[in-house]
């Protein structure tokens, strides 16, 4: 059993700092009443998640809708992990013709999603929230 371990919750800037860092995260939506989570390529524009997809529940379920993305990583060597939540409203930016939209399809996410990744979603964000773990010394 392991102990000693210390917990620290991580300011908003921090965790966009932290975010802005990795490129795959996990995107949660509610279809027919049941959370599912995606693992998702993104990209982040100041507080803004950026992702690009296909058609799918995605799609059809996030925009408009309370959604949470969450991204993490674990230093597995030091013992030391963090943990970013953003829980905001998604919004389909696919054939958005304001300026701002434009500029966030012109960010580079190469997608994993099969052909075409022709769909952009933004999360405009209500609440970020981060903790950073560092795991105690283990047991002899």
């Amino acid at each position: 059993m392991e102990h000693g371990g210390t917990f620290e919750e991580l300011g908003r800037d921090e965790c966009l700092t932290r975010m802005a860092t990795q490129r795959l995260g996990r995107l949660g939506v509610v279809v027919d009443g049941v959370p599912l989570v995606l693992p998702m390529r993104f990209a982040m524009d100041g507080d803004t998640v950026v992702l690009r997809t296909n058609q799918g529940a995605k799609v059809f379920h996030a925009p408009l809708s309370s959604v949470s993305f969450e991204v993490d990583h674990v230093d597995w060597e030091n013992r030391v992990g963090w943990s970013v939540l953003i829980q905001g409203i998604g919004e389909d930016i696919s054939s958005a013709l304001d300026e701002r939209s434009e500029a966030l399809r012109s960010l580079s996410i190469h997608s994993w999603a099969p052909p075409p990744a022709d769909r952009w979603l933004k999360i405009i964000p209500r609440r970020i929230t981060g903790r950073l773990l560092r795991a105690g010394p283990p047991d002899e």
